[in-house]
């Protein structure tokens, strides 16, 4: 049973100052600790292809005060990516008509729908946000429509560019900018760079950018890009402006996610924030969400916070259902005994799938697949696969019997025809139990370095706290302490989560293991341990204690 990962210990040293130890770990030079302006920070934005020609043309548009249409998306880069242009646009009085496409009943990106819905609109320049890059023929029927096209997108071009006036992503492959790690929302603020100071005096200008990066923080957070380059600084100093932001709809959002008042983290928003916005277009529509981030009135505000609470209230019991309904399914159908797991049920929610499949991922340790049908009868679904398994490559063996798919290593998403549903189970499944070998089913844990149980303060939280904010590229450092024993277990939550404190040279530290409950009789009949764990201040009731959140344990042996 233990350890649950496989412990990969970057240094076991406890000679080097942890700082050093952490900032070579993550390939950061000791300066990242230095005091920096943002502008330093920032890459010039003409360095991305087509941004001059983008400039131009949205320079036209408002001397010719043309109608502007955005094109954005359903998840939280896509709602903000929108949000910020229409502010903009608003702030200018330009008219401005925003469009999200519908998740269920549309999916992701421009559709021949959406080019419609557009020229029905009289809309003289759509610009799409966090999307764009794939659609070639949509764009190219816009076009023959007479109707402009501007793509600012980050997601990595497959096939040739679209037919678009300006296409800027620095994903392109033609792309030399110097950092591609932007999320949607961070490819429109670099069109901010470079158009504001054609629009506004200088003070306007910069304030005008510094008031966005609460908004900037949130999408870049809830993309899970890498925080790292222009987006380390971005969430840096964003998150000092979302902590403090007056937006009414930041405000209620925060209120009602019970984080109102207290410092923001990257935590905070992955965990609090982001999904009370995400759950707008995962069970309804996305349109609730960009009310909210452009709502000016408190009492809009309070209202519409107040619906996305309830609706991420039945997001996490629709959630809990779900999962326990696949579970009696992998249970009846023993399909643990394979390296890859399909489950389905016609009646789970689409936007949930996701959710579903990473849950099930990080409870079973191998990929997971889960589909429902949609509205054409079709199998769709989400995958989601661990460290060094390459799920999209593994689909790609598939391309003949999927009607879409697409993705990156650790997620995607797919459509199957329901007639070939039954033959790319079976097929992917054996392939699964073909390629992926037992010793790739065990998620890697890296651990920074073994530390003294004297090294374990307030002040060495402190220390850590100045490489953050820790999120992809960046994480959150994990310690390891050999040889405690464990006392006082119990469980929190029904069950749910299991509590105890470690003890090693007179000195015991409370612990906590989220979601690990079930093992709480296996720890009390433990020996010696090591302990792989990430440290905190937990505050209960106004008092400061430390804490340590356990990430795996193992057998003691000699580090």
């Amino acid at each position: 049973m233990f350890p649950i990962k496989q412990w990969h210990i970057l240094n076991e040293s406890l000679r080097e100052p942890i700082i050093e130890i952490l900032l070579k770990n993550r390939n950061l030079t000791e300066d990242h600790l230095n005091p920096f302006k943002l502008s330093d920070r920032l890459h010039n934005p003409d360095l991305l292809r087509d941004m001059p020609e983008a400039v131009s043309r949205i320079m036209k548009a408002i001397e010719r005060k043309e109608h502007i249409g955005i094109f954005g998306d359903y998840d939280v880069d896509g709602v903000v990516s929108t949000t910020l242009m229409v502010k903009l646009f608003q702030k200018i009085n330009l008219p401005v008509t925003y469009y999200l496409p519908n998740r269920i009943q549309e999916g992701y990106g421009l559709k021949a729908v959406h080019i419609e819905q557009a020229v029905r609109d009289k809309i003289d320049l759509l610009i799409t946000v966090d999307n764009g890059i794939s659609s070639v023929e949509e764009i190219a029927e816009a076009k023959r429509r007479g109707l402009e096209v501007i793509v600012t997108d980050h997601h990595i071009q497959k096939n040739e560019l679209p037919p678009a006036y300006a296409v800027i992503n620095p994903n392109r492959l033609d792309s030399a900018y110097p950092f591609k790690g932007l999320c949607g929302a961070g490819v429109v603020y670099k069109l901010f760079q470079a158009l504001l100071p054609h629009l506004f005096g200088e003070e306007e200008y910069k304030n005008f950018m510094l008031t966005q990066l609460d908004l900037l923080a949130l999408a870049t957070i809830a993309d899970v890009v890498p925080l790292v380059d222009e987006n380390y600084a971005l969430v840096k100093f964003g998150l000092k402006s979302l902590t403090q932001s007056k937006r009414p709809g930041l405000v209620e959002l925060k209120r009602s996610a019970g984080v109102l008042g207290k410092e923001i983290t990257t935590t905070t928003v992955g965990y609090y924030m982001a999904p009370r916005l995400n759950v707008a277009g995962r069970l309804e529509d996305a349109d609730i969400a960009i009310r909210l981030l452009l709502c000016e009135s408190m009492d809009e505000a309070v209202a519409l916070a107040s619906y996305l609470n309830k609706l991420n209230s039945k997001r996490q019991l629709l959630q809990e259902k779900y999962l326990a309904q696949a579970m009696k399914k992998i249970d009846k159908d023993r399909l643990t005994e394979n390296n890859i797991i399909i489950v389905e049920d016609e009646a789970w929610e689409s936007g949930l799938l996701g959710l579903i499949s990473g849950r099930l991922k990080d409870k079973l340790s191998r990929p997971v697949l889960a589909l429902t049908l949609n509205s054409d009868g079709n199998y769709t679904g989400s995958v989601r696969s661990l460290s060094g398994i390459n799920i999209t490559e593994m689909l790609t063996n598939f391309d003949h019997l999927l009607l879409n798919f697409g993705g990156h290593q650790k997620a995607a998403g797919l459509t199957v025809e329901a007639a070939n549903y039954d033959d790319f189970k079976q097929k992917f499944t054996r392939f699964g139990n073909e390629k992926i070998d037992a010793s790739m089913l065990r998620e890697k844990l890296i651990i920074d370095t073994v530390i003294s149980s004297q090294q374990i303060t307030k002040s060495l939280i402190q220390t850590i706290s100045k490489i953050g904010p820790f999120g992809e590229a960046n994480p959150e450092p994990v310690l390891a302490l050999d040889d405690v024993s464990l006392q006082n277990i119990f469980t929190l939550s029904r069950g749910k989560h299991v509590k105890f404190t470690v003890r090693k040279n007179g000195q015991t530290f409370e612990c906590v293991w989220w979601n690990q409950g079930r093992i709480k009789q296996m720890l009390q009949n433990a020996g010696a341990l090591d302990i792989a764990f990430r440290p905190e201040i937990n505050i209960w009731q106004g008092r400061e204690n430390l804490q340590l959140c356990i990430e795996d344990i193992r057998e003691h042996k000699n580090m």
